[in-house]
């Protein structure tokens, strides 16, 4: 893994609204900001030096899950260099510390993956309901650079709310979950579903990269239900120039992820997106697929709009185009999230009146969306009036 040019100022002002969704006081957050002169130093100054600073104070005062999403923070971009590999296990000991008081069931489960290469072990992280029942199971999965642990809020959420199973991961290539990012990486969320799943419904929640396997696995009709929110779906061409240099740190983010031995020229982005497209690999092909929701922002600097829209065309998918947001729309998740999850507990517990209901609210409350022509729809809630 290697480092590679970005601005501190870039990430901060591009993150800082995440950092905030994972707990972090804004305070806090400008401390670190005001001190952190560059993204890849190790002395004062450097990025992962600053937030592990803070983390520390935060584990000596034993906020031991305020310390955890801090380290959380030291690690990112990408576990790249000594100081964030150190902060990853850092965070992890932090983790299991405050999970003592989570208000759910949570265990720590190793995952075993046979893949062509051998045999990949990587944590899941699962959380149940405190009564035992037989839930479905969502698989919540992160993107190139937003672990299990930092979207332990979500899962809580899906848990306590939702009355879902929750097995959280790593995507390939990031955080624990040690094995490249590759086109075929769906495999592995296959062994994790099956592995927890059982008989029970089962569904995926990808957020940003992770929104590819969701939709990939919705389209080969894989899981019960599926929220893509904010993932590449290589619907249509796009410029290879452009996408070698994304902003923020972005290609160099997602070829630390690939394991790509460093940022690669246009020709390789051409057929790095080639290999990742699942127009090209022939999934945009079908006439529908299992229940989907793709939510995004229609001012994504990474994600076009096309990625989303063309969800449109399959009766059994939802599509939220929100306008004027960006990437994952997370300037407004307190206003998405509620709608992903009445849409999910719609699906996959049936749509009863008060599932109906609470989905038809939370669509209420959304951001102003795109206006997209939809195929007729399968979704009895889209297409049934409440009575």
């Amino acid at each position: 893994m290697f480092a590679f040019p970005v601005n501190p100022r870039d990430l901060f002002d591009e993150r800082r609204i995440q950092f905030v969704r994972w707990g972090i006081p804004r305070a806090t957050i400008a401390r670190v900001e005001q001190r952190v002169t560059d993204n890849w130093h190790d002395g004062p100054g450097g990025w992962t030096r600053e937030w592990s600073r803070e983390a520390a104070a935060a584990q000596a005062d034993n906020r031991w899950l305020l310390a955890a999403m801090l380290y959380g923070a030291a690690r990112f971009p990408v576990v790249c260099t000594p100081a964030r590999q150190e902060a990853l296990r850092n965070q992890v000991q932090c983790f299991l510390r405050a999970s003592a008081s989570f208000p759910v069931h949570f265990e720590r489960i190793e995952v075993r993956h046979d893949d062509d290469g051998g045999a990949v072990r990587f944590p899941a992280h699962v959380y149940q309901p405190r009564q035992r029942g037989e839930y479905p199971v969502v698989c919540l999965t992160g993107g190139v650079d937003t672990g299990k642990m930092e979207l332990h809020r979500l899962a809580l959420v899906l848990a306590l709310y939702g009355r879902l199973t929750v097995v959280a991961i790593d995507m390939p290539g990031t955080g624990e979950t040690d094995t490249p990012l590759q086109p075929d990486s769906d495999r592995l969320y296959r062994t994790v579903l099956s592995r927890f799943g059982g008989r029970r419904k089962k569904a995926i929640v990808g957020v940003s990269f992770g929104g590819h396997w969701a939709a990939k696995l919705a389209l080969r009709n894989e899981v019960d239900a599926a929220i893509d929110w904010g993932g590449p779906i290589g619907a249509a061409h796009r410029d290879a120039g452009a996408l070698a240099q994304l902003p923020n740190g972005m290609t160099g983010i997602v070829a630390n992820a690939a394991r790509l031995p460093g940022l690669p020229d246009v020709a390789a982005m051409e057929r790095f997106l080639g290999r990742f497209s699942l127009r090209n690999q022939g999934w945009l092909d079908g006439a529908d697929c299992a229940p989907l929701l793709a939510v995004n922002g229609d001012c994504d600097p990474y994600i076009p709009g096309e990625d989303v829209r063309v969800f449109s065309a399959y009766p059994s998918a939802r599509v939220w185009l929100l306008r004027g947001l960006g990437h994952c729309a997370a300037e407004a998740s307190m206003r998405v999230v509620p709608g992903m999850l009445a849409w999910l507990r719609a699906t996959l517990y049936g749509h009863g009146v008060g599932n109906r209901a609470a989905l038809r609210l939370a669509e209420w409350v959304l951001p102003a969306r795109a206006d997209i022509p939809q195929a007729r729809s399968r979704d009895p809630v889209a297409a049934t009036d409440i009575r």
